[in-house]
């Protein structure tokens, strides 16, 4: 009976040491997972073993887990796009102002400024309007005029 205890005490903790420092991508590659499964069944106790629907729930769980994945690499990728697309909208909407007349509250002092929009450009992501030599933020922009 001592020799069956100590099977069981190294299988687990042969499955343990397997675990230890896998994440979720990289269960989901596939090798890992296998070598974790590899694993848990060389160990198993051999007058225990494991249940066929047991196997069939890890690999329901690593099927769950790969789609999982995978939709998230495909939403973040979409976002990526998304927020493209938005910067080029706005980029080209604000091209649309370049030569007008814009009312302005300057960055650094609040005062109303005005102006001519001579270029539109992006800067760390925020849409910036040239007019007449000053920097000037879409945000900051009060009034457009077609002067």
């Amino acid at each position: 009976m001592s020799a069956i205890d100590s099977l069981s005490a190294s299988s687990s903790s042969a499955a343990s040491s397997t675990t230890s420092g896998l994440s979720a991508e990289r269960l989901a590659s596939g090798s890992d997972f296998f070598r974790l499964l590899s694993a848990q069944l060389g160990a198993q106790d051999p007058l225990d073993p494991m249940q066929d629907t047991e196997f069939l729930g890890q690999l329901a769980q690593y099927n769950q887990l790969q789609q999982t994945l995978e939709t998230n690499q495909r939403l973040a990728s979409m976002t990526t796009l998304q927020e493209a697309l938005a910067a080029l909208q706005q980029m080209t909407q604000s091209a649309a102002l370049i030569g007008k007349t814009v009312d302005y509250a300057d960055s650094a002092s609040g005062d109303p400024k005005s102006g001519v929009v001579q270029a539109v450009r992006v800067e760390n992501g925020l849409v910036v309007l040239d007019v007449d030599g000053a920097s000037v933020p879409i945000p900051n922009v009060t009034a457009i005029r077609a002067e």
